[in-house]
């Protein structure tokens, strides 16, 4: 499993008002997903030097040039800069000069922004489901959140997860307070991995939520 996954610094702030102030809920309620950037089109071969990565569509939304990316393809993963902005409906993604550590097939290697604790939104959410239950995990300060897909979401490769609340979050996309961005690689390379294609038909999501806010806050 590959998983890049923070919080971000509204998820803390919220927490800490909600800890400080009676009445405001900090309880994550939503989960979106993201397709990322999408797959290479062309293989990069260990030892290699590139400068752009070919997408085999096209890039769902901008990104700006200094952005950090990450490629993976569930087992092996590596970090990138972006030399140049990249607009929406893009074919490639120019990046400064870096040599492949491992070989990354194409069309099962995905393409996806390191998440950053300044994050607002996940980028290009596409898919979002509503948590149905919270309670206590088996570890000190661990939250167990049960979701379910209902088979109405549309198949494809989810590379990003975003972990949604706040009073403004609904079930529409891009609303609410990330609270936590994750890239959340599980299980075998893209084409087989029901958790990237589907995400989970019904899963518990575990994480150490107070644990993890302890940390950052020091």
């Amino acid at each position: 499993m590959t998983s890049f996954a923070l919080w971000t610094t509204n998820g803390l702030n919220l927490v800490a008002t909600a800890v400080q102030t009676a009445g405001v809920n900090a309880a994550i309620t939503y989960v979106g997903l993201s397709t990322g950037c999408g797959t290479l089109s062309t293989p990069l071969v260990a030892g290699n030097t590139y400068t752009a990565l070919s997408l085999t569509g096209t890039l769902p939304a901008n990104i700006a040039s200094g952005a950090t990316l990450v490629i993976t393809d569930g087992v092996n993963s590596q970090q990138v800069s972006t030399s140049a902005s990249a607009s929406a409906g893009a074919t490639a993604i120019s990046v400064a000069a870096f040599t492949a550590s491992f070989n990354f097939a194409a069309s099962v290697t995905g393409i996806a922004p390191l998440p950053q604790a300044t994050d607002i939104a996940l980028y290009n959410e596409s898919v979002r489901v509503a948590i149905l239950a919270n309670g206590a995990g088996a570890g000190a300060g661990e939250t167990l959140a049960s979701g379910y897909c209902d088979g109405t979401q549309p198949t494809n490769i989810y590379m990003m997860v975003g972990y949604f609340g706040g009073p403004s979050a609904t079930s529409s996309t891009g609303t609410g307070t990330l609270m936590i961005n994750e890239e959340r690689i599980s299980g075998a390379r893209f084409p087989i991995s029901n958790a990237i294609r589907r995400w989970y038909k019904t899963s518990d999501l575990s994480f150490q939520s107070l644990a993890g806010i302890k940390r950052e806050l020091g």
